[in-house]
């Protein structure tokens, strides 16, 4: 029974862990804070970059928390 127990922290610790990384990640590209990635900010990291057109749905220039959960 206490295998399950900790199986189950395990578990929801690293899943945790994981929907946290995405926040930050987020949250250290958007350098001004506005909510959004520019594409200048974008640039910090060259796969974002490149990923940059397919993931701005709206093609308002600027990804979305929601946009770059894509990524």
């Amino acid at each position: 029974m206490q295998i399950k127990h900790v199986l189950v922290l395990t578990i929801g610790m690293l899943t945790s862990a994981l929907a946290f990384a995405s926040e930050v990640d987020f949250a250290l590209l958007d350098i001004n804070s506005d909510g959004l990635i520019s594409m200048s900010e974008a640039k910090q990291v060259p796969q974002v970059a490149e990923a940059f057109r397919r993931l701005d749905k709206n093609r308002d220039g600027a990804l979305s928390a929601k946009e770059f959960s894509h990524f």
